[in-house]
């Protein structure tokens, strides 16, 4: 069940907020193992079911998403529980909750749980953090991805109907390939951060992790607290950024994605090549994540570095090394970028290209092989999403095909603030890869 069919089963009166509650507190148990989750208080979960049922009962509705259980990723915080963001540091000061919890909770949904995630939300794995590694929701001997790891595990898993998570590098859609569920980044700006631990604020990102591309659709714009209108072309043109995809991808997702390119034009679909070089959008997305990651967390550095694990300290501490030059260099650098995608972007509708080189890795996996050969987990991963976030367009992950049994997720990326095309050809997809 979705989260629209969930809305409809509230309506018809199938189902109470109390009963999506329990079934989503039983898959909780079921899959504890997984520790997508941080903090839950079953106690308070239920007495807040019960009130909105009971509203229900009476035709009082808070919102359009009365009654839905909905986690929420740990770096922002949600009133009345804590917010540890998978550190054992110390975090900078933070309101009693966050501006995009605010707009959940005033659509009436249950916000039960945090989500567990990587380290202040700087790595992709999931497996660092001070609350324990967040376990693939098909393959516990693999990684779930990151940062929003239990957002994504959780939402796979049917612990809640939706989740919010954040993504700074691929920090949404990463988690929801390697798990098989659909994660949106909208445009920069688009929802509030306001409130939220920041990891760099030029590049961080809010948005949801759902089931389906329709659930996402809603969570967007009242997350945003806007309509955004679906504009789908009924045939849509796709860009591949063939230049940009040389050597990044493993064989088999390689294979994967010609097949889905292949299918497409029997869809009624157009497939163009488009060039797309990016030379250099990982060192500058480094710099400056790692720039301004290290101010905020510069107190917490210098009173107890040992309270962050070593690679996230070692990347905090590079940051604080470099200088306001080759930050302001690197947001020069980034407007380049920005008009090499824009040119990629004329005369198509989207963008489209893997959200994943591979699978999602067995746990401890530090080195990959893609067909230019060896490479860090870290660049082999990050550098297929972080240009989006880099340069703040809307991005969408969803599931298109299956290697070695595991799910591999599918980018489709727009012009900054063309979120609704986005979401309407990702559901255009979504209805022709089922």
């Amino acid at each position: 069940m979705d989260l629209l069919s969930a809305l409809q089963a509230l309506r018809t009166g199938e189902k109470t907020p109390l009963d999506l509650l329990e079934e989503a507190l039983e898959r909780a148990r079921a899959y504890q193992d997984r520790n997508a989750l941080v903090y839950l208080d079953e106690e308070a979960a239920r007495a807040e079911a019960e009130a909105l049922t009971e509203e229900l009962r009476r035709g009082q509705a808070r919102g359009p998403l009365h009654g839905i259980p909905l986690t929420v990723k740990d770096l922002f915080p949600v009133k009345g529980m804590p917010t540890r963001a998978g550190t054992r540091a110390p975090l900078p000061p933070l309101p009693e909750e966050a501006a995009a919890v605010k707009r959940l909770r005033e659509a009436g949904a249950l916000l039960f749980a945090k989500a567990n995630m990587h380290e202040i939300a700087l790595g992709i794995t999931g497996e660092i953090t001070a609350t324990g590694p967040v376990l693939n929701a098909l393959d516990p001997g693999r990684q779930a991805g990151g940062s929003s790891s239990g957002s994504a595990v959780a939402v796979a898993l049917g612990i809640g109907l939706a989740s919010l998570g954040s993504d700074t590098g691929g920090s949404i859609r990463i988690p929801a390939a390697f798990n098989g569920v659909v994660g949106f980044k909208p445009s920069y700006g688009r929802v509030s951060l306001e409130g939220a631990l920041p990891l760099s604020r030029s590049t961080d990102h809010a948005g949801p992790i759902a089931r389906s591309v329709r659930d996402a659709h809603l969570l967007t714009e009242i997350l945003a607290g806007e309509s955004i209108p679906l504009e789908a072309p009924q045939n849509p043109t796709f860009g591949v950024p063939v230049d940009f995809l040389e050597g990044r991808l493993g064989r088999e997702v390689r294979k994967a994605f010609q097949r889905l390119l292949e299918d497409l034009p029997r869809l009624r679909a157009e497939v163009r090549e488009v060039s797309l070089p990016l030379s250099g959008a990982y060192e500058v997305y480094t710099r400056l994540v790692r720039y301004e990651a290290a101010r905020i967390h510069e107190k917490a550095l210098k009173e107890a570095p040992d309270l962050f694990s070593p690679p996230v300290r070692e990347a905090l501490l590079a940051g604080l090394t470099l200088t306001e030059k080759e930050y302001r260099d690197a947001v020069a650098e980034r407007e380049t970028l920005r008009l090499e995608l824009m040119k990629a972007l004329r005369g198509v509708d989207a963008l489209l290209l893997p959200a994943q080189p591979l699978p999602a890795p067995p746990l401890g996996t530090e080195e990959v092989e893609l067909e230019s050969g060896r490479k860090s987990h870290r660049e082999a991963f990050i550098t297929l999403t972080l240009p989006f976030s880099l340069l703040g367009v809307p991005t969408l992950a969803l599931p298109f095909a299956r290697v070695e049994g595991l799910p591999v997720g599918l980018q489709v990326v727009g012009p900054y603030a063309e979120d609704g095309r986005v979401l309407a050809i990702g559901g255009w997809l979504e209805e022709r890869l089922r």
